[in-house]
């Protein structure tokens, strides 16, 4: 049950990188620069950019993280590497 547990753990840590992906990608398909703004005060400020913005740090964050089994109670065994 470790190699599945690991194998899941490993699939959850990466499922916020493929979001960030498809966030990003679903944005510039679906989305337009200039067609849709929030006000905030005298600022405005366009939905697009805020989008790949916050897509691009899920990303990033994602991808900088780092997977430790453990994290999860989960330890190597010679025959797993």
């Amino acid at each position: 049950m470790g190699k599945w547990f690991r194998l899941y753990t490993k699939i959850h840590t990466y499922q916020y990188a493929v979001l960030g992906i498809v966030g990003i990608v679903a944005t510039i398909i679906f989305a337009s620069p200039g067609t849709d703004f929030i006000h905030v005060g005298r600022q405005r400020l366009d939905v697009f950019y805020i989008s790949l913005a916050l897509f691009g740090a899920l990303f990033v964050l994602s991808v900088t993280d780092e997977y430790s089994p453990e994290d999860y109670g989960l330890y190597s065994s010679k025959s797993e590497k």
